[in-house]
């Protein structure tokens, strides 16, 4: 199996070059990986280079549905706000997979993207998941955020 560290060390450039080749490697497990190492946990600030982010997005609709969540977990991680990133989200609702809805649901509210409310509604009950899942208070949270009667 093929493993990527994940150190909070800076990379260099020839590291992340390295590392977007891997997108396309025929291993699923390979690029599962790659998106679990471009998470923005382990980047300065939750932000992401232009080509990490288009590596994401590429990852999200792989065809192996554990890469797709590791690349819609470290999507959803990212400060990225821009439109093929708020679209990929929108595009992971349609999901057959729940907990990738979810993903997509959660992003969007820590966005405060006013889609939230139809996104959680997409996820379907939210009861097959842990009451310890963060994503699941992503809707009371960006209700709380976003109520017409704040000060």
């Amino acid at each position: 199996m093929f493993c990527v560290s994940r150190e909070r060390t800076a990379r260099s450039d020839a590291a992340t070059s390295a590392l977007l080749g891997l997108v396309h490697d025929p291993e699923p497990d390979v690029r599962a990986s790659v998106a679990q190492t471009f998470a923005p946990r382990f980047t300065p600030d939750n932000r992401l280079a232009p080509a990490i982010r288009d590596a994401l997005l590429l990852l999200v609709r792989d065809g192996t549905l554990w890469v797709r969540r590791q690349a819609a977990q470290s999507l959803a991680g990212s400060d990225d706000r821009t439109t093929p990133t708020l679209d990929a989200f929108l595009a992971l609702l349609d999901e057959e997979d729940k907990d990738l809805r979810l993903e997509a649901a959660w992003a969007l509210a820590r966005r405060g993207d006013p889609r939230t409310e139809e996104a959680y509604e997409r996820v379907g009950p939210l009861d097959a998941f842990s009451e310890h899942d963060h994503r699941t208070s992503g809707l009371w949270q960006y209700r709380a955020s976003n109520r017409s009667d704040r000060a």
